[in-house]
């Protein structure tokens, strides 16, 4: 493979940052057995990997996301759009999101509107954040090529090398900060459980509270 220059990356960049999306009026009305889900996703969403032998979606992956309660059984081992809106979903959040925080995330989209029969469905929430999505993919994409301008400024007497590690730095700070607000809001939709200091602490406060009470009685 043909190692390019810092220049020549800006068209491949262009190329790389416009992945395979399945487009709501895509996603099948009928319901499907696991192979067909599984097929259908990795023809949809082919020209995302990094690897020709990575896998999309898998069986047991399937499965696993059943187990953690993340994916609603199949009925009569079929799968229908609603499955696989939310299997779209997860494939996206599974790169920067830990199984708990999906969990966290869906639940509530799932106790709502899943097979839901009223007018908003899984079905109209995506088409209606597939297309915010992507009218937003333009800023997006503007964003990066102003980081490569950045870089290509700053570094621009220095080798291909710098300029690149200058761009991946910088995108990833952009990762971190946006996974970690990311965190924050899935924290601030499910407060999180108080730790054992914390219990320790309301437990000793009550009991204190109780021996005051007990003192003023007598």
């Amino acid at each position: 493979m043909k190692k390019n220059t810092f220049h020549e990356l800006k068209d491949q960049i262009e190329e790389w940052i416009h992945p395979d999306y399945i487009e709501p009026e895509d996603i099948p009305a009928i319901e499907l057995y696991m192979d067909q889900v599984t097929t259908f996703m990795d023809k949809q969403l082919h020209g995302n990997k990094r690897y020709s032998d990575d896998k999309i979606l898998t069986k047991t992956m399937i499965n696993n996301y059943s187990k953690n309660d993340l994916l609603p059984p199949s009925d009569k081992k079929k799968y229908s759009k609603d499955h696989i809106i939310l299997l779209i979903y997860i494939y996206y959040l599974k790169n920067f999101l830990s199984i708990s925080d999906i969990h966290h995330l869906l639940s509530p989209l799932t106790e709502t509107y899943f097979q839901a029969e009223t007018d908003t469905t899984l079905s109209t929430i995506y088409a209606n954040l597939f297309q915010l999505e992507r009218d937003f993919g333009v800023r997006v994409r503007e964003s990066i090529q102003e980081i490569y301008d950045f870089a290509e400024q700053q570094f621009g007497e220095n080798d291909d090398y710098l300029k690149t590690f200058a761009m991946i730095t910088m995108l990833s700070y952009d990762i971190y900060t946006k996974k970690q607000l990311v965190e924050r809001l899935i924290d601030s939709l499910h407060p999180q459980s108080p730790t054992k200091a914390e219990l320790k602490e309301a437990k000793e406060m009550a009991k204190q509270k109780d021996r005051k009470n007990k003192g003023q009685n007598r």
